[in-house]
């Protein structure tokens, strides 16, 4: 009796020391909620300000408005998306416009949670096929190689839906190298540099392909002493990275060339998709902050919440961007709608995630409202009404709803 006692004080201890070991585990891995700033300024708040000597903003010259001539072009480019069969040809009646997902496990993951959401948007075209091509564990170091597994799960991927590499026309791409070590600018040249073969391997694997946005990493403070996957300074400075890529297109580079006329077609039209860096829990202009439950233990990979951040704006982005307009919105919705004669509606930032300022002038004599109405026409807020003052008016809305709740994107 007194051997069984020992043995059953030996085996509880042994399980104290496993639940112990188990907790301090957990503990070890959990994220680093206290790190809620890391003091840097997200690109489209730095302007002519500098990070280490270079620039802001998301295209050259410190500014977040694409030069027009690129943008011209890929308003031409979006025009000309047409539904397509399964060998890339033309068929308005029973063709899809299919839209990929190119990255690691972020990007699949922050993919998966729009795909539904985009397809339960009453505003989406209905010939537009969404389909999440990302894949879990796929760096730049993982894919940058046309001869990558990652390519054949690329087709295997638009084939298990339906679809077929010559059918896909646009993607998003979001990447990252994998636990980077070199210093700035040295390690965002490298990501510029894997990011401009992998738009090359793109456009040799899906001809046509036309237009890739890309995206550089949400925030990673709460990774700090956590992971050395990406942690900051280096998801800060993907922006840096995807940055230069899309200048170099814009600046003519022979690698990056789009366009037929201009020389042999190397790569998609490139332009940034939302860009959705911000310093934690200090907001930046529009008002976006990330919290340390928007990523799961280890401060590197989207939580649910982190998840859907990113899926509603993607869907927010699609909706408002001039070169996704014409192919992912349905032709029977418009993005504004004037029941006057009044001069047109202007409304900054676009799109925007916290306040947005609307200006307008109505016409004399005419009454007129102005309400905010979700994607599906439902009423989400009734601002202001009047009876036709002819006079430049301008109201803000805090995007919330008339009880006063915040609302998600894709209003």
């Amino acid at each position: 009796m007194p051997g069984r006692i020992t043995l059953a004080v030996a085996a509880l201890v042994a399980a104290l020391l496993f639940v112990a070991a188990f907790i301090c585990a957990r503990a070890a891995h959990a994220s680093n909620c206290a790190a809620t700033s890391v003091g840097f300024v997200p690109l489209i708040d730095l302007g002519a300000g500098t990070y280490h000597g270079f620039p802001g903003g998301l295209y050259p010259g410190a500014t977040n408005v694409r030069p027009p001539a690129h943008d011209s072009a890929g308003l031409a480019i979006a025009r000309a998306i047409v539904p397509l069969d399964t060998l890339g040809n033309p068929d308005p009646a029973n063709g899809r416009i299919v839209l990929i997902s190119i990255g690691m496990s972020n990007a699949t993951q922050e993919f998966s949670t729009f795909v539904p959401l985009a397809a339960s948007d009453p505003g989406r075209n209905p010939r537009l096929n969404v389909i999440d091509c990302a894949e879990g564990g796929q760096a730049t170091q993982d894919i940058r190689t046309a001869g990558a597994p990652y390519w054949d799960t690329v087709a295997a991927r638009l084939r298990a839906h339906g679809s077929a590499p010559l059918q896909a026309q646009v993607a998003w791409i979001k990447e990252a190298r994998r636990s980077p070590t070199e210093p700035f600018p040295a390690s965002a040249d490298s990501l510029t540099n894997d990011l401009g073969t992998i738009v090359r391997i793109l456009h040799a694997k899906l001809p046509n392909l036309r237009i890739a946005y890309l995206t550089s990493r949400i925030y990673a403070g709460y990774a700090t002493g956590v992971s050395t996957l990406n942690p900051e300074p280096y998801a800060y400075e993907s922006g840096f990275a995807v940055r230069w890529l899309i200048g170099a297109q814009i600046a003519g580079v022979d690698s990056l060339a789009f366009d037929p006329a201009h020389g042999p077609v190397q790569s998609p039209w490139l332009s940034w998709g939302p860009y959705l860096w911000a310093d934690g829990l200090n907001p930046r202009s529009d008002g976006l902050v990330w919290h340390c439950a928007d990523f799961v233990s280890d401060g590197t990979h989207p939580s649910t919440s982190g998840r859907t951040v990113v899926a509603d704006s993607l869907l927010a982005f699609f909706h408002r961007e001039s070169t996704s307009m014409p192919w992912f919105v349905s032709h029977a919705t418009v993005s504004v709608e004037e029941h006057s004669t009044g001069t047109g509606i202007a409304v900054a930032p676009n799109p925007g995630l916290a306040a947005i300022d609307i200006a307008f002038t109505p016409e004399r004599g005419s009454p007129w409202r102005l309400e905010i109405l979700d994607l599906g026409g439902r009423r989400v807020r009734a601002l202001a009404r009047g009876a036709g003052e002819a006079a430049p008016l301008a109201r803000r809305w805090a995007g919330r709803d008339d009880a006063g709740q915040t609302v998600r994107a894709g209003i």
